[in-house]
């Protein structure tokens, strides 16, 4: 179930610096040092924030974007399966938080950044595949990660016309 961050924080900050202590989350923070800091907006002017809860009451997901209100681009996803493995809530939910973008928040357009090899980048692949959009390109050396390694990024972006849903 799909719910805004602010009512879950505690529980979303506690998860989120478990991950950040876990190199299976590497790609997620983007950086070369562990940052345990996290702040959950207290509005959505700029930055929206979402959960996904599943029937227990457990935090099993966070998700965020940024939209830019003037062109309506929403871009910067944070996408974070504290499960590590696939879930149909989050699943579900995942879409649900696209769906909110594009028909709450009136979206023009998405913009998503996944480092190459990781879990976002195939799942974005997927998204593109099944529901429209397109690889704008990939980056080189986009980042030192936790690893001490460098990783290319790739960038997809999607049209609000373009979405198949």
């Amino acid at each position: 179930m799909l719910k805004p961050a602010i009512l879950h924080e505690d529980q979303l900050v506690r998860k989120y610096r478990e991950a950040v202590c876990d190199d299976h989350f590497k790609f997620y923070t983007g950086t070369s040092y562990r940052n345990y800091n996290f702040e959950v907006e207290r509005n959505d002017w700029s930055a929206i924030q979402r959960v996904s809860i599943d029937k227990n009451g457990v935090l099993i997901g966070f998700m965020s974007a940024y939209i830019n209100r003037e062109s309506r681009v929403v871009s910067s996803f944070g996408i974070l399966n504290f499960t590590k493995k696939a879930n149909l809530i989050w699943s579900i939910d995942i879409i649900k938080f696209i769906r909110e973008l594009r028909d709450r928040y009136n979206a023009s357009k998405f913009e998503f950044v996944a480092f190459v090899g990781s879990d976002a980048e195939c799942m974005y692949r997927r998204f593109i595949e099944k529901h429209g959009g397109n690889v704008a390109g990939t980056l080189r050396h986009t980042a030192k990660l936790i690893d001490g390694e460098y990783y290319d990024s790739t960038l997809f972006e999607i049209m609000r016309e373009d979405m198949h849903f």
